[in-house]
């Protein structure tokens, strides 16, 4: 078998399984239409093989049908493929009109046999001449040349029309890889067979560069990872290594073990090929995904930097506004003293109690604003303190006698337990501390209707001192124990008993106890149940 033969057998192999390949990416209008084109490729250099190694000038005659029905499909497909090529157009009635002239072709070479040859005959050294019928050939090459012309044409519109560079990369490789295949085939394959047919089988190993243009266009590089290359060509060069065997092989015998040989390194090399691909493009998947969470680290980092530009500006303007609030809560808290005092003169009955609500609201906005006040020096670390030496046992019963009206209104047991014989010294900022047991008891009485309130002094050991405070109280759940201490954070069931509270005290609390270098904790059975309070401190 001459090399003629062996190298189009090779094309058409090569072409079909590119086909399968394309398709395997998906059946895209695109994929479909080059698909079909490689298989029209395919079928031509496949053909063209039989009809040079025929013997029968019969067979021959068919085999040129053939291979000219499967060129004639190639420049109607590739119209099509520059038209939907990176596009989202539906078919349509007059594009598939297009068809209509290479369906009228194949059915002219169906009825006529003898459409484009006259005459097929033999040569002395054995080779095929060929008698052509001029006036159809002519109309064939001008079918082909229209079709040419129509796609290049999509394609430069297409060119123009695209926006992105890479879109604009595939028309260039799809315009210049065609160009050259087209350019080459139609020589040996339309032009020459006028003068001398013996060169029509370079045609389709021409055909290779528009294969590998549009593939490439279409698959936008990753067909063409490097370590893909590599496996197909290994896998290709085995293949037709193992085909030229079988073809050359001088018994059948050894065609028929070849051929065996080859059906299985095929479906080997086809699972080889997909299962790199699969790597490569879960490789970039995950570069893909690498680059984008780096992008969003950027951008979460840009915005904490504004995040904390926000809070700094919030804390700025919560001291602010506590300020001003402050001096005028200050100045009706007490004139509605006085007022209550009678400093003012004596005070109608009816008046007694408006005046003593406006004085409680304002005591109570006044400690909230205190509350903002607070917390925006510990944010902003302005938050100033001046340590000494303190009985604790006589802080608390100092804060006990302030609260007395707010205890005794309450109606609660109320109860204080410590060993009096015990020492309670501590270094600690004495107006810091008073607050902290303030706030704590100020938290009982509020979630507490009924029942009791108890305090407990004690030495845990040596170094530390322990206060507790528990109550019969509304309680806490559970899953809500750990945050209780974060800023505007408040129980669940908190707003049934007290709507008024803010979320501010126990940050607070737990701010001035760490800069203390003690500690505090609470502990409840559940919602109900009430609630301890812990508050550690170091002796002095």
């Amino acid at each position: 078998m001459n090399y003629q033969i062996v190298l189009l057998f090779i094309i058409a192999v090569l072409n079909a399984f590119f086909s399968y390949f394309i398709l395997g990416r998906g059946k895209t209008k695109t994929n479909v239409l080059f698909s079909l084109i490689i298989l029209s490729v395919a079928s031509w250099a496949l053909f063209l093989g039989f009809f040079i190694s025929t013997k029968d000038l019969g067979d021959a005659l068919i085999y040129a049908d053939i291979y000219y029905i499967s060129a004639a499909i190639i420049p109607t497909l590739f119209f099509l493929f520059t038209i939907y090529f990176n596009s989202s157009k539906e078919f349509s009635k007059k594009i598939l009109i297009s068809l209509i002239p290479m369906i009228v072709i194949i059915g002219a070479f169906l009825f006529d046999k003898n459409l484009l040859l006259k005459e097929i005959f033999f040569f002395e050294d054995g080779t095929k001449g060929v008698i052509l019928n001029k006036e159809m050939y002519l109309g064939y090459v001008a079918y082909f040349l229209f079709f040419v012309f129509l796609a290049y044409y999509n394609l430069i519109n297409s060119y123009k029309k695209a926006g992105e560079k890479l879109a604009k990369l595939q028309f260039k490789f799809i315009f210049f890889g065609t160009t050259i295949s087209y350019v080459l085939g139609m020589v040996f394959n339309l032009f020459l067979p006028w003068k001398d047919y013996s060169l029509i089988w370079l045609g389709p190993p021409f055909t290779l560069i528009l294969v590998v243009s549009l593939g490439y266009a279409i698959i936008k590089h990753h067909l063409f990872n490097v370590k893909v290359i590599a496996t197909e060509i290994l896998t290709f060069a085995l293949w037709i290594f193992i085909l030229l065997r079988t073809i050359l092989a001088t018994s059948l015998e050894d065609q028929i073990i070849n051929g065996i040989i080859l059906l299985v390194v095929i479906v080997a090399g086809i699972l080889l090929i997909r299962s790199v691909i699969k790597e490569v493009e879960t490789r970039e998947k995950i570069e893909i995904l690498a680059k984008d969470l780096e992008n969003t680290n950027v951008k979460l980092e840009d915005a904490n930097v504004k995040l904390k530009e926000l809070d700094r500006q919030k804390s700025e303007f919560l001291s602010i506004a506590s300020h001003q609030f402050r001096s005028p809560l200050s100045a009706i808290k007490g004139y509605a003293s006085l007022i209550i005092e009678g400093s003012y003169g004596k005070m109608e009955e009816k008046i007694k109690q408006p005046i003593k609500n406006m004085f409680d609201s304002t005591n109570s906005l006044a400690l909230i604003v205190e509350n903002f006040l607070d917390v925006s020096r510990i944010e902003q670390g302005r938050m100033e303190y001046k340590f000494e030496i303190a009985k604790i046992d006589e802080l608390v019963f100092h804060v006990i006698n302030e609260m007395k009206p707010s205890i005794d209104e309450s109606c609660l047991e109320f109860s204080f337990n410590y060993d009096k014989s015990a020492e309670y010294n501590a270094k600690v900022d004495v107006g810091k501390f008073k607050q902290v047991i303030t706030n704590l008891i100020d938290n009982g009485l509020k979630y507490t209707k009924y029942g009791w309130l108890k305090l407990e002094l004690k030495r845990v050991n040596e170094n530390k001192i322990l206060f507790k405070l528990s109550d019969s109280g509304v309680g806490i759940p559970k899953k809500e124990l750990s945050g209780l201490f974060t800023l505007f954070k408040r129980a669940g069931n908190a707003n049934k008993v007290n709507v008024k509270g803010t979320g501010l005290g126990l940050y607070i609390v737990k701010k001035f106890m760490e800069a203390h270098g003690g500690r505090v904790w609470a502990e409840s059975d559940g919602e109900g149940k009430g609630a301890e309070f812990y508050v550690e401190l170091k002796t002095s």
